[in-house]
């Protein structure tokens, strides 16, 4: 079962908030019973998903006076050289820093998925890792902070006293990788990566209020310039380091291998792990007119000496009930994937078993065909190259000479960079029918540095700007059962590392992920490595959406979208007609309204 955790911070001065706090805190342990947890004056900590194999998921931390000052909850490696082992145990002078710094230099001496829940006498704040890769939901009630990972986890009355978010909800449905700390209820706020919430110390203070602490603008300021063979042996240490150090915290590993480039890269790091037969691969096999991929996870098996376990995935299968969505925080497209362990073969669905992904690598090795690059390049000054560098960006963006010379001299005379959030935006916009909407209400509340270069070239804006994509890849739903998965490219050491390479070295030799190939020569197989297409599964969801046509017509055409007036039922009549319903991006927007459906009627018994 992924992570899952709940915290209530309170002011212990306040009677009411320290009565409202025990009464949450039973009603945990009552639905979660033998749950580990611990209780301090003013802090609560539940671990509602139970141990895993060799990790300690609650850190507690006391200062050189022994005082407790709170903890921290997840799985947390020191900022060093080599593989490192997951942290049991913060020694004071440690704390004693955590706790002048209110939490900073977690992310400057540490990285891991973590958040840090800190209760002093002089302040009270929570801190997530800037990879987000647990969720953070924070609902103030009645004087208790009440942190969760997943409010379907969280106090069972607390839902009774929420209220949806229509503006959330009308975003989602036009674009959901809009992150901007809303969630589907108006008093729930999901506390971003990298981000600090200062709470309210004392009855008749201020309320929570939240600072950034990770920028990655910070990190691509500070370019390595390092020659291409010295910047593959980085890159290589440095994948190697962080998949290794996340695969000592388990004893048995399961690889999920799509057979493209970054998962073959990763399953390579893991082939070595001691002990022998601690490390299965499977290849979830999509049965549809897609080309398939499975002849690539069997070249990058047979390359490392491992054996592959195919998984059959069908578009016919049903898509999960209605029913089936849990009471999260929000609706969530994780939900579509429902009942994908249960394909699994019984010998690698056991406790204690966790799944590794290749997920990341496209947003860091920069799976790009953009020339802005070469803008980024020009701007260190005179080069020898210039001309190879020019030749290299128009093989990369697939244009001539010219065409990369003149997009690229704007941004050399002053132009502003664009956001790819803004972009991504503009186009569903487009897409939407809404072409002349203003874009920026829309895009108010996600973080400064998804918006604003500061300075950043073209190039390396374009890399950061989609990053909050990135965070995305997580475990959102917590279910009985679920997988706990695993994705240990998305790891804030190689992230940092990636934002500091240039644009163009990362497409070295004008190849998307270009440096990342070169530096895993000779650990996959050639046939992998210099493969530049990536697999598709545009007519799985063809033929998904043509299986499952008629309970989504059921589902969509009279349910609580339509009702609650979310989506106009002519637009919904629309997306259902027949001769709509095998467009792709039609077919999209109905699987996100499918989502949206269930988590609505989730919601609606849950609070009754």
């Amino acid at each position: 079962m992924p992570p899952s955790f709940a915290c209530l911070i309170w002011p212990v001065e306040n009677p009411a908030a320290t009565c409202q706090a025990r009464n949450m805190g039973d009603a945990l342990a009552a639905a979660h019973p033998g749950s580990p947890a611990i209780r301090l004056p003013g802090l609560h900590l539940f671990d509602l998903a139970g141990s895993t194999d060799r990790t300690s998921r609650i850190l507690i931390l006391r200062n050189s006076a022994g005082a407790p000052c709170g903890a921290i909850y997840g799985t947390l490696f020191r900022r060093r050289p080599g593989v490192q082992a997951a942290l049991s145990e913060i020694p004071p002078p440690d704390t004693d820093l955590i706790c002048r710094t209110a939490g900073r230099c977690l992310i400057t001496d540490y990285w891991g998925s973590y958040v840090l829940c800190l209760k002093t006498p002089d302040q009270a704040c929570v801190v997530t890792d800037p990879t987000s890769a647990l969720p953070c939901f924070h609902i103030s009630q009645g004087g208790v902070d009440c942190l969760v990972s997943h409010l379907e986890h969280g106090p069972p009355d607390m839902r009774g006293a929420l209220h949806l978010n229509r503006r959330f909800l009308t975003r989602l449905l036009l674009y959901d990788k809009i992150q901007t700390g809303e969630s589907g209820f108006v008093e729930v706020r999901e506390i971003g990566g990298g981000q600090r919430l200062a709470l309210a110390r004392s009855p008749g203070t201020s309320r929570a209020s939240a600072d950034c602490l990770w920028d990655p603008r910070e990190m691509a300021r500070t370019a390595l310039h390092l020659p291409d063979a010295e910047a593959c042996q980085v890159l290589r240490a440095t994948v190697r380091e962080v998949v290794l150090s996340w695969a000592s915290c388990f004893e048995r590993i399961v690889m999920d291998l799509s057979g493209g480039l970054d998962s073959s890269i990763v399953t390579s790091c893991l082939a070595g792990r001691d002990p022998a037969g601690s490390l299965s691969v499977v290849h979830h096999h999509i049965q549809s007119g897609d080309a398939p991929e499975r002849r690539y996870a069997e070249a990058t098996c047979q390359h490392l000496g491992l054996d592959l376990v195919p998984v059959p995935i069908t578009p016919v299968r049903d898509l999960p009930p209605l029913e089936a969505h849990p009471a999260s925080a929000r609706p969530w497209r994780h939900f579509l994937g429902i009942g994908f362990s249960d394909l699994l073969p019984p010998a690698l669905t056991g406790k204690g078993r966790v799944f590794f992904t290749g997920q990341g690598g496209d947003h860091l090795f920069l799976m790009t065909r953009s020339a802005l690059g070469l803008a980024d390049y020009l701007r260190t000054g005179p080069r020898s190259d210039l001309l190879q560098e020019t030749v290299n960006t128009a093989r990369l963006s697939d244009q001539s000479v010219w065409a990369v010379l003149r997009d690229t001299l704007p941004y050399l005379l002053g132009k502003t960079p664009p956001s790819a959030m803004a972009r991504g935006l503009q186009r569903h916009l487009q897409r939407s029918g809404q072409p002349g909407r203003a874009v920026a209400p829309w895009l108010k509340g996600l973080p400064d540095w998804t918006l604003d270069p500061a300075g950043l070239p073209p190039g390396k804006f374009d890399q950061v700007s989609t990053l909050l994509h990135l965070f995305q890849v997580r475990d959102p739903l917590a279910q009985p059962g679920a997988r706990h998965v695993v994705h240990p490219l998305i790891s804030q050491p190689l992230i940092e590392l990636c934002l500091r390479l240039p644009v163009w070295q990362l497409c070295l030799g004008g190849i998307n992920r270009g440096l990342a190939r070169a530096a895993f020569s000779g650990a996959i197989p050639d046939r992998v490595r210099l493969r530049t297409t990536k697999g598709e599964a545009t007519q799985y969801f063809v033929e998904q959406l043509a299986a499952n046509r008629d309970r989504l017509r059921e589902a969509l055409a009279a349910g609580h979208l339509v009702r609650s007036g979310l989506v106009p039922a002519e637009i919904m009549a629309d997306h259902l007609a027949e001769r709509s319903a095998d467009a792709l991006d039609s077919g999209r927007s109905l699987l996100l309204c499918y989502v949206i459906e269930a988590w609505l009627r989730s919601t609606a018994r849950t609070s009754q």
